[in-house]
C-alpha cells in the first residue's frame, strides 16, 4: 500500500506545479502606455503648482491691503500729533510770557542779595574747579581747589603748635603754599583732632590731624568752616575745599574754573606781614 501512496504524492505535486507556472504574467507597459503616464502625472504637477501659486498670490495681496491700511493709520495718526502739538505750543506760550514778567521786577531773591554775587544758581553760589579763596586772620588770597569726594576741607600746614589763649585751645601753625618763597603764620582756635587713614602708608596707619575754624571768603560768600592741617606743600593748591564747605551753599560745575571773583585783600591783617625764609636767615 505505502508502494502505491508515494508515486501518487509524487504525481500530485509535479500537476501543482505545472499549476502555478501557467499564471498568466503581467504584460509590460508599452512606450505609449509610458508617455501618457508621464503626461498625465505632469499635468497634474503643473495643475497643483498653479493652485499654489494663486493661494500665495491672494495672500500676498491680502498683506499688501494691510499694510497700506497701517500705513494710512499711521499717517493720520502723525497729523493729529503734530495738530496737538501745535496747540500745545500755542497754549504754552502766554505762559512763557506770563512767567518771564516776574524776572523784570528789580526785587532780588534773598539769598543773592546776601552774597551779592550774579553767579548763582538759584539760592546756591556757582563754583568751579578752582576758585580764588580770602582768609580773613592773615588777610590774604589763595588758590584752591574744589574737591566733592572729600568729606572735609583741609589747608596746608606745617610746625603745628598747640597752645592756650583767653582760657581756650587754639593751633599756630604756617601755611607755604606751592612753589612761593612766602610764609604765612596763621591762628585759629582748635576745634577737635581726627584720625585719618593713610592709605598710602605700610599697614594703613592712622595720621591723628587737628582741625580749625577760620573765617574765609570765596566770590562775595564770607563763610567760617573747619579745615584739617595737613602738610600740602608738595601739592599743587595749598588749600582744598570739601563737602564741609559747599553744603547747602554751592554747586559746582566741574567744566569751569574761577567762575567767582577773585575777593579784593580788605582792611588790616590781624597778624604780621608774611616772612620768607631770606628774612629767617
Amino acid at each position: 500500500m505505502s508502494r502505491l501512496l508515494f508515486p501518487c504524492l509524487l504525481f500530485s505535486s509535479l500537476l501543482l506545479s505545472a499549476c502555478v507556472n501557467r499564471a498568466p504574467a503581467t504584460p509590460p507597459l508599452t512606450q505609449t502606455q509610458l508617455n501618457t503616464s508621464l503626461t498625465n502625472s505632469e499635468m497634474r504637477l503643473t495643475e497643483n503648482l498653479a493652485q499654489l501659486c494663486q493661494t500665495l498670490e491672494t495672500k500676498q495681496g491680502f498683506h499688501s491691503a494691510q499694510l497700506q491700511d497701517i500705513e494710512k493709520n499711521q499717517r493720520q495718526m502723525n497729523s493729529k500729533l503734530e495738530h496737538i502739538e501745535e496747540q500745545l505750543q500755542q497754549k504754552s506760550a502766554p505762559k512763557a510770557v506770563a512767567a518771564a514778567k516776574p524776572a523784570q521786577c528789580p526785587s532780588v531773591a534773598p539769598a543773592v542779595r546776601t552774597n551779592g554775587n550774579i553767579n548763582n544758581l538759584g539760592d546756591k553760589m556757582v563754583m568751579g574747579r578752582r576758585e580764588w579763596m580770602w582768609i580773613e586772620t592773615i588777610n590774604s588770597v589763595f588758590e584752591a581747589r574744589v574737591d566733592t569726594g572729600a568729606t572735609t576741607s583741609s589747608i596746608s600746614a606745617q610746625d603745628i603748635v598747640d597752645f592756650e589763649k583767653d582760657g581756650k585751645r587754639w593751633v599756630r601753625f604756617l601755611l607755604v603754599p606751592n612753589g612761593a618763597e612766602s610764609r604765612f603764620e596763621v591762628e585759629a582756635p582748635l576745634v577737635r583732632y581726627v584720625r585719618i587713614l593713610q592709605s598710602s602708608q605700610e599697614g594703613g596707619e592712622y595720621d591723628r590731624r587737628p582741625v580749625v575754624s577760620m573765617t574765609v571768603k570765596v566770590g562775595n560768600m564770607i563763610e567760617e568752616t573747619e579745615f584739617t592741617l595737613t602738610d600740602r606743600s608738595h601739592m599743587t593748591y595749598p588749600i582744598l575745599l570739601g563737602r564741609s564747605f559747599l553744603k547747602d551753599i554751592a554747586v559746582v560745575d566741574v567744566a569751569k574754573d574761577y567762575i567767582q571773583p577773585k575777593p579784593a585783600i580788605i582792611g588790616t591783617p590781624k597778624q604780621a606781614v608774611p616772612t620768607t625764609d631770606a628774612d629767617k636767615k
